[in-house]
């Protein structure tokens, strides 16, 4: 076998022993290993005698020491090469470079020797370590375990007057408190300072800049607001804890908790006159705002999204409050969340409406950047918020209307606004016919109310593209066609019409005129509208006139009749015409007035359809008692859906009467409507009495010869025509006769 095919199989030979899945090391080589980096540190340049020199072998004692401890805990790495510039301080022994200490109070505290003496690889014999330094370093670990014996000595230490921070710092080293995991004690240190009878704020300046002592979670930034609510301190030394504030926001070394707590106590702070900082000064307080707002915008780590939404919601609530509206819509842009429906837009944009109706002669900027910054779902939400907030407000009348103008002037004058138009959001809203199983927010208007302002809105959108005269599409039109046949809808499943609906909801709302009958007749009517129609309508729609008072002029009522068919068919049929006070009413008005004011009465009696269905009963006559017939007549409990036909027809003969006989009126005027009235009869099927033919011959023969005016032949024989059907020819016979001196005739005049 050659030799390289035997190197080939003793290469493949499985080990006689199995090979570890990890590596060991021990305790002791790692402390060995790191012995030797600690004490091969050297500096490569001059070695002349100087301050240079001494600080290379302070740092030596300090390797070296920091090496030969065993059972003490882990020191911070970042110590060794004096993070922050004084770290590496931590370690000296020598009085001539500490701050000034309470030897004494510190010696109290001390348990006793330490068990293993430090080895110093180039020991200063000049320079020896006082023994009261580390004294605790080493102590029972029984007694430090100790919780409650801990917080006692801490306790008897913070009671000292003359301790620093570095003297707290090396204090809580000695008795093993781990600050980053027990926060309470940094916050206990920090209160032990602040509550000195005259606190030194460059100390808790420096207090709050010392990673180690002001540790995250400690709440001690809040706490340093806190003392400037309780205490009135001066304005520089406030700025400056404030600054500290400020620069621990840039690092990002606040928690979400704390800036929330630190906001709302801003506005507390006593200043000048024992009153707060957020009544006397708001300049003052927005500039902190402004600040600390900036100092989150230049963190890394905590940026404008990343605000929990209870910050976001305290601070927008003390910007508004201080009508600070160009800052809080800066902050509604940055911590805006496409994915989720905020209110403060709406209540940013209410709460300026609302200033400037209180003080109307400041002229605040209208906040419209948040439609152009936002997307356009939240911008429509938030049109929507605030008119439905505004129509639905406690407030009286005329505020109310007032505020509800100015926010539709101000969005008629917006230009980026139409783009709203285009959102989704405006159908955003459950119908009662459509069964869905979203679960909607208690809604403070109905459907139909929703339906209407939203309506209300787009019409407002509308006029910012151009005059309403302008007749070319409109971003609006659509949602406005697609919301007119959604509101159809939900009438049409509650049983209602259109029309009448749709004016008796706008009314209910109050809201200020935008044209809305109109707008309904020209996506919904298909006649021409005309300018009698316009102005009718425009006056409908701001309750200038009722439905009672259009039936009263002929072309008025001829023009939107088929609008408000039911509407006017329904107050018909509540009006009880056979009612006596109603039936003497009539008359006086027929008995005075003129003809102006007499055609109405004749359109009301066409369109009761219930009398005129009760005339063709009146062909029964009433038994007279002579008759002693068996069946008597009752007329039984009458109402304005079923009047009584015979007081029907007495109704017709009366105004037959009065009209034949009106002064006001001339006799064609006179012949004319009392012939109406006998078409009217004939068509219902009604009798004509003897008194009616009576009133008609008076009325078309006997006042045009009292006047000197000539009879129509026409006139003359149709008029006969019908006293000899109703009357007989024999009364004609009378009538036609020539006079006769001495005789006597039937005298109908």
């Amino acid at each position: 076998m050659s030799f390289g095919r035997h190197a080939y199989r003793h290469a493949l030979k499985p080990p006689a022993t199995p090979t570890l899945d990890h590596l060991w090391i021990s305790d002791d080589l790692l402390a060995a290993t790191f012995r030797r980096f600690a004490n091969g540190q050297r500096r490569h340049g001059s070695c002349v005698p100087g301050p240079l020199e001494a600080r290379r072998r302070l740092a030596k004692r300090r390797n070296t020491a920091l090496a030969n401890i065993g059972g003490s805990p882990a020191e911070d790495i970042a110590c060794l090469f004096g993070r922050n510039g004084r770290e590496h301080m931590k370690w000296t022994d020598h009085p001539w470079q500490r701050a000034p200490f309470d030897t004494q109070s510190l010696a109290d505290h001390s348990m006793g020797p330490p068990a293993v003496p430090f080895s110093f690889s180039d020991q200063n014999p000049e320079l020896q370590p006082e023994p009261s330094e580390f004294q605790t370093t080493h102590a029972s670990p029984s007694y430090l375990t100790n919780q409650a014996t801990r917080e006692k000595v801490l306790e008897e230490f913070l009671d000292g007057k003359n301790w620093g921070i570095d003297d707290a710092r090396d204090f809580t080293r000695r008795l093993r408190i781990d600050l980053h995991r027990e926060p309470r004690y940094s916050r206990q240190i920090f209160e032990r300072l602040l509550a000195r009878p005259d606190p030194d704020l460059t100390e808790a300046i420096a207090f709050l800049d010392d990673p180690f002592m002001n540790t995250r979670g400690s709440g001690n930034y809040a706490a340093a607001v806190e003392i400037f609510v309780r205490t009135k301190t001066k304005r520089g030394k406030r700025t400056a804890v404030l600054n500290a504030i400020n620069r621990a926001l840039e690092l990002g070394l606040i928690s979400t908790d704390e800036i929330c707590l630190i906001i709302t106590a801003l506005p507390n702070i006593i200043v000048e006159r024992n009153k707060t900082l957020g009544s006397w000064d708001h300049k003052a307080l927005l500039k902190h705002y402004r600040a600390m707002w900036k100092a989150i915008g230049c963190c890394n780590i905590l940026g404008y999204h990343d605000l929990d939404r209870n910050i976001v919601d305290a601070w927008l609530e003390e910007l508004l409050r201080t009508r600070s509206f160009r800052f809080a819509e800066e902050m509604i842009i940055e911590t805006h969340d496409a994915n989720s429906r905020s209110q403060w837009p709406s209540a940013l944009v209410q709460a300026w409406l609302e200033t400037m109706e209180v003080d109307s002669e400041t002229s605040l900027p209208f906040p419209d950047k948040i439609f152009s910054q936002l997307d356009v779902n939240s911008a429509a939400d938030c049109v929507i918020r605030v008119t439905e907030s505004l129509a639905s407000s406690p407030a009286d009348r005329v505020p109310r209307n007032q505020l509800l103008e100015r926010w539709r002037d101000c969005l008629s004058n917006a230009e980026v606004i139409s783009t709203v138009a285009k959102s989704q959001v405006w159908f955003d809203f459950p119908l009662p016919c459509v069964q869905t199983q979203i679960k909607h927010a208690p809604m403070s208007h109905s459907t139909q109310h929703q339906i209407i302002l939203r309506l209300w809105l787009l019409r407002t959108l509308g006029r910012s593209t151009g005059p309403m005269y302008n007749q070319s599409a409109r971003a609006t039109d659509q949602p406005i066609c697609s919301l007119l046949n959604l509101y159809q809808t939900v009438i049409q499943d509650t049983s209602g019409t259109f029309f009448p609906d749709f004016m008796r909801e706008i009314h209910d709302l109050d809201l200020p005129y935008n044209s809305l009958l109109l707008l309904a007749l020209n996506k919904k009517g298909k006649t021409s509208i005309t300018k009698t129609i316009r102005r009718t309508l425009e006056q409908l729609e701001t309750s200038q006139l009722s439905l009672a008072e259009v039936w009263k002029t002929p072309s008025v009522y001829k023009g939107i009749q088929r609008l408000f068919h039911t509407t006017f068919d329904q107050m018909f049929h509540r009006m009880d015409l056979t009612n006596p006070a109603t039936v003497e009413e009539i008359l006086n008005v027929v008995r005075s007035g003129d003809s102006n004011n007499i055609w109405p009465i004749l359109r009301l009696l066409n369109n009761n359809t219930p009398l005129k269905i009760s005339l063709h009963k009146a062909w029964q006559p009433i038994p007279h008692p002579d008759e002693k017939v068996l069946v008597r007549y009752h007329p039984g409990p009458r109402d304005s859906r079923c009047p009584d036909p015979h007081a029907a027809i007495d109704l017709i003969n009366q105004l037959a009467v009065s009209l034949s006989c009106c002064k006001h009126l001339t006799p064609c005027q006179s012949f004319h409507m009392v012939h109406w009235l006998y078409r009217y009869l004939r068509r219902h099927g009604g009798p004509v009495d003897p008194e009616f033919v009576r009133a008609m011959y008076h009325a078309g023969v006997v006042r045009y010869r009292r006047d000197g005016r000539r009879i129509s032949a026409t006139q003359y024989e149709y008029i006969l025509w019908i006293v000899r059907k109703f009357e007989g020819p024999e009364v004609v016979e009378e009538l036609t006769a020539l006079p006769q001196i001495g005789g006597s005739r039937l005298d109908w005049q």
